[in-house]
């Protein structure tokens, strides 16, 4: 197949940068006349979204130099943006036989040597291709494939020998790729896993583009010029840390812990202030206000994707940490076993932030929309399934207003991942799972708290394959990997009614008739913060309680518990009305 889609071409002579593999004459490329436009869409839609690999400046200069694998790489992604690609079968094997190509190449210095940067540069992006295509196992392995060879390597160390300032930069921009990486993949990995490797500098980052109108610094910002600004693409690595913090915070899928939430000492309080303290080392200069978006023309951020690429990304990785921090049901799970002295405030807390860091992606999407920006990064997408998720539980209410309000944005959401999943098959597939969910939820909801029927219930694993974004395919890419003596096939997932139901509204003064649906005008983000799957059957989130078997309470939820209908948290005979008022 893979010979069917290259043609043969012999690569021009080189300043010799590059070595030729030791184990014999190298693969076939397509004619350079057609790489170089692909690796100029590599660089305008991948480069620094999210993987800042390689110097801009040098990039395409570079490429007759770059070894045979990494070009490879390179290709199977930016092959994406082509106008002809269309996420077809034909064309994902496309993708997959240049992924294939540059895996047995890479694979085959790993083990014969020798390795280089562009070893490590050829597994991130493979891990990339992996992760995007659902093989999240074999996109795992790669990454900490990386990771070893980095620790072994002393990457993060500057070397003892003269090395050119490229050489320099691409280092210590692999190495912050890695770890990049594996914190946005959700894996457990903090930069104190590499005690004997170093800290390199953050990679250098693009200025911010000026104001159209104003194209010096703002008085507010002249003021702020004390801080010292380590670049964007230094803050995206900074934010990610926590990012790959409230990714093991949802895997625990709220399951209750020896302290409340609200506790210093809980993980949720510790999240919370990490992210704060980040936000405190954020120059105003990359914050949303001095970016003066309304004023951007779609010309403006094309030409500048180096800088709005990992601007946007960093936006919304601090909303999504907010959102997943504070979901209604990750929350309401966790409170389980604290029901009876939950604080009004914490209630008229989580509530404020849910509202506000939900509307800020929603704004963005509206944005995007606006100004015809081709979004490109994939974890926008997996950003805008959460903002979903939590639409979706939201609107099963009896106000008809909030209700049309939250399925609108719902369908906001669910048409953003689609367009992201022209790109990339997990968004497709991301999408489909909400639309299979929304069926299913629907399914098991009736207005009328009185008809409700006590005897269904909502199974959460559907919940979990949204919000997990690491473990998105999970069972089928552990098939597609391990052969019979290492596969034990998916866990059995059996339902169990869990004693829980959805957070009661804070008592307010006033309480408005639903969310803010436009952009926030006062809040902490705007003048101060960053701003084919396996198919389930239409009916099989329902379940009749009389089958269900004992199991983890984050397997299921009681239908008439999930709902903003449900009566009672409390299972005594204290109700929500009593709890947490002065």
């Amino acid at each position: 197949m893979f010979s069917s889609i290259r043609s043969r071409y012999e690569r021009p002579p080189s300043s010799g940068a590059s070595r030729m593999p030791p184990w014999g004459p190298q693969p076939s490329l397509p004619p350079w006349k057609q790489i170089g436009p692909i690796a100029e869409l590599y660089l305008l839609y991948c480069d620094s979204q999210p993987l800042p690999l390689f110097c801009r400046n040098r990039f395409l200069a570079s490429l007759h130099d770059r070894d045979v694998e990494v070009t490879l790489a390179i290709i199977a992604l930016g092959i994406r943006f082509t106008n002809s690609y269309s996420n077809t079968e034909n064309d994902i094997s496309v993708v997959n036989g240049y992924a294939e190509a540059a895996r047995g190449l890479v694979m085959k210095r790993v083990s014969e040597g020798p390795v280089e940067i562009s070893t490590l540069q050829c597994l991130c992006l493979l891990s990339l291709v992996d992760f995007t295509n659902g093989n999240t196992h074999r996109s795992s392995i790669h990454s900490s494939l990386a990771m070893n060879l980095a620790q072994c390597a002393n990457l993060g160390l500057k070397p003892r020998t003269a090395t050119s300032p490229t050489t320099l930069e691409e280092r210590r921009r692999c190495f912050w790729s890695i770890c990049l990486l594996k914190r946005l993949h959700g894996a457990d990995f903090s930069i104190l896993d590499l005690p004997d490797v170093g800290r390199p500098p953050f990679p250098d980052s693009p200025p911010r583009p000026p104001r159209a109108m104003s194209p010096g610094p703002s008085s507010l910002e002249a003021r702020r010029s004390e801080m010292q600004d380590q670049g964007i693409i230094a803050y995206v690595i900074m934010l990610s840390e926590t990012f790959g913090r409230i990714a093991r915070y949802v895997r625990l899928r709220g399951r209750p812990g020896k302290v409340p939430p609200w506790s210093p000492e809980s993980e949720y309080s510790k999240i919370l202030a990490l992210q704060m303290d980040l936000e405190t080392r954020m120059p105003l200069t990359h914050r949303f206000k001095p970016a003066n978006l309304s004023d951007r023309s779609p010309e403006e951020l094309q030409a500048n994707r180096e800088y709005w690429g990992p601007w946007f990304l960093n936006q919304f990785m601090y909303h999504t940490i907010l959102c997943l921090l504070n979901h209604p049901l990750l929350l309401s799970l966790s409170l389980r076993t604290f029901r009876n002295t939950i604080p009004e405030i914490f209630l008229q807390h989580t509530s404020d932030l849910i509202s506000s860091h939900t509307t800020w992606i929603i704004h963005f999407i509206n944005y995007f929309e606006e100004k015809s920006f081709l979004v490109s990064d994939p974890l926008l997408g997996y950003s805008a399934a959460v903002v979903a998720t939590i639409e979706l539980q939201l609107s099963f209410t009896d106000d008809a207003a909030i209700r049309e309000e939250k399925r609108t944005r719902f369908s906001k959401c669910v048409k953003f991942v689609q367009q992201i999943g022209e790109k990339w098959p997990h968004m497709a597939r991301m999408a489909q799972r909400l639309l299979h969910l929304e069926d299913a939820v629907s399914a098991t909801y009736q207005s009328d708290p009185g008809a409700q029927n006590q005897s269904l219930i909502i199974d959460l694993s559907r919940f979990w394959d949204i919000l997990e974004y690491s473990s998105n395919s999970d069972s089928d890419s552990a098939r597609r990997l391990f052969g019979d003596s290492l596969f034990a096939g998916p866990p059995l997932a059996m339902a169990e009614v869990s004693q829980t139901s959805p957070l009661p509204a804070p008592t307010r003064l006033i309480t408005p008739v639903s969310g803010p649906s436009n952009l926030p005008s006062q809040s902490l983000h705007s003048d101060v913060g960053f701003a084919g799957a396996q198919d389930y059957p239409d009916d099989s989130l329902v379940v009749p309680q009389q089958l269900a078997l004992p199991t983890d309470d984050d397997i299921s939820i009681l239908a008439t518990n999930f709902f903003s209908q449900g009566q009672e948290f409390l299972r005594g005979g204290d109700s929500w009305e009593n709890i947490g008022n002065f």
